[in-house]
């Protein structure tokens, strides 16, 4: 196989290139380096070439491609190919040849450009690049606004290389038990169960404490206006932050039947929470519990009973379904939503086996991430409950979420446990992160 990394200059072709051929253990050759000699000084003194100018140098490229193939011979390659006739003489295979497109914007890579110390590329070449850019719509699209290591592990996930899927990262580390995971302003956010606390973490791994509790704290959301949510989980009550600190929102203790666990807010203010229903780490025997709907207007009522342990939720773009994780029964179960925010058409999403789901998010294609601790591993599943795909955690993963720019970003909350006091004393919790094909949908 020969994989292209293409895009306009300054866009991190031949970094990018290097770090995928190091990874795979493969060979890696810059196109620029096939160039005649009076392309070079063209470039060299900001004219722009023309397609007579580059004709030789694809042709050069084109044979060296399949040389490669010839050879059976692995290779990453990095070269502009910014048209699609350009293309055309370099995918000389379409199943052996590969491309990757690093997408980013003018900005961005202007302001890359000028970070570069001796190169020759100016603003009126870089735009004369983007107006011959023909966007490929055959290519493994990559999004350079994020870390050069997601970017690699993104691609070989793209390309269906598995190691690339397979791998998580560790974001953050020495934090008792994250949970509720949610993308936000450029950052992740979660909460510490038995920290107590609410926090985030850029993608250098910043950590930052937002607010303290006195109670377990549980899932998050925010509201129209801005304003952050975070369940008191046994106090089972719903708090929102102001300048002011933490203050009661809603007070589900007459609702819920147990401790209050995920939320989810909705694009209409509601606010859909789920509960234990019963005492998990006291030993008791397992019961049905609710999910309660804060409405808008800070009135909740319970809108789905008989759940076994409902855990995460998520809802469809546009918001017409829910669905919810009900860890012990074990399944994902769906609900039509009305238009005051009830909920019908109670169905089996999909029956998971021995899965435990517990967080879960939704992708474009419809298919959804679910973090089973029991079984050490985060699935996609689709509805019906074909799993298409398993990534195996450094931890046990009790949430996950797709983020970052793209969306493309899964983020897995991992801890070797789940007992309180163990999680105290042990502080194994994690962020860890690994990019993935198919961008984020639908809340949260």
């Amino acid at each position: 196989m020969v994989i292209i990394v293409m895009g306009v200059s300054g866009s991190g072709k031949t970094t990018v290139g290097k770090a995928l051929a190091a990874r795979l253990g493969w060979e890696f050759f810059e196109g620029d380096d096939y160039h005649p000699a009076p392309n070079i000084e063209k470039m060299s003194s900001g004219q722009p070439l023309t397609d007579d100018d580059r004709a030789p140098w694809l042709a050069r490229l084109g044979e060296r491609v399949q040389s490669l193939l010839d050879a059976d011979h692995p290779a990453v390659l990095a070269c502009s190919a910014l048209k699609l006739s350009y293309r055309k003489q370099l995918l000389v295979d379409n199943r052996r040849v590969r491309l990757v497109f690093l997408a980013g914007s003018f900005e961005l890579i202007l302001e890359r450009l000028k970070m570069r110390v001796g190169h020759f590329m100016k603003e009126g070449m870089l735009r004369s690049q983007f107006a011959d850019l023909e966007i490929p719509f055959d290519a493994a699209s990559i999004d350079i606004d994020q870390p050069l290591d997601a970017v690699i592990d993104e691609i070989l996930c793209s390309l269906d290389l598995n190691a690339g899927c397979a791998a998580t990262r560790v974001l953050a580390q020495g934090l008792m038990f994250p949970e509720a995971p949610r993308w936000r302003d450029g950052r992740l956010w979660f909460t510490d169960q038995h920290a107590q606390q609410v926090l985030n973490v850029d993608l250098d791994g910043n950590v930052t404490v937002v607010a303290e509790t006195d109670d377990l704290t549980g899932g998050l959301g925010w509201l129209a206006d801005g304003s952050l949510l975070v369940v008191s989980m046994t106090k089972r009550k719903v708090l929102r932050l102001t300048d002011a600190g933490l203050e009661l929102y809603a007070d589900l203790s007459g609702l819920a039947s147990f401790h209050c666990n995920d939320m989810l807010v909705d694009a209409h203010d509601r606010t859909y929470v789920g509960n234990f229903g019963y005492d998990l780490h006291g030993g008791a025997a397992i019961a049905a519990a609710e999910v309660v709907v804060i409405d808008a207007d800070g009135h909740p009522r319970v809108v789905a009973d008989d759940l076994i342990f409902p855990n995460g939720m998520i809802m469809t773009p546009g918001g017409k379904t829910l669905i919810v994780a009900e860890t012990f029964a074990p399944r994902l179960t769906a609900f039509d939503v009305e238009n005051d925010g009830s909920l019908s058409n109670r169905r089996s999403w999909a029956e998971l086996g021995d899965a435990r789901p517990d967080g879960i998010c939704l992708d474009a294609d419809g298919a959804v991430w679910v973090a089973s601790p029991v079984t050490a591993e985060v699935i996609r599943v689709r509805e019906g409950g074909k799993i298409d795909m398993r990534i195996e955690p450094v931890g046990k993963p009790y949430a996950c979420m797709l983020g970052g720019s793209a969306r493309k970003t899964l983020f897995i909350m991992t801890s070797e446990t789940d007992d309180p006091a163990s999680a105290r004393v042990q502080k194994s919790g994690r962020v860890e992160i690994v990019n993935v094909a198919t961008p984020g949908a639908g809340l949260p």
